[in-house]
């Protein structure tokens, strides 16, 4: 030390305790070009190769409009 603050060797006795929080859950995501996953909402739909959304599981719900802007004729 250049101050000499330090004059002998000193030790610390800490406890760490894990946080009874519970844990996150992580979800990984890719940001990858061509990505054919959408998630609207809570809901995950598939990009078809013509632009259509299509279900991902089996007796999924439509999107709900309120995500969409509508369009003036």
């Amino acid at each position: 030390m250049i101050d000499h603050g330090l004059t002998r060797p000193w030790t610390v006795l800490k406890s760490y305790r894990r946080n009874t929080i519970p844990r996150p859950t992580w979800i990984e995501y890719v940001c990858a070009e061509g990505q054919q996953l959408v998630q609207i909402g809570n809901q995950g739909y598939m990009l078809s190769a013509d632009g259509y959304l299509m279900p991902t599981r089996k007796g999924q719900t439509p999107p709900d409009l309120k995500y969409f802007k509508s369009t003036q004729k």
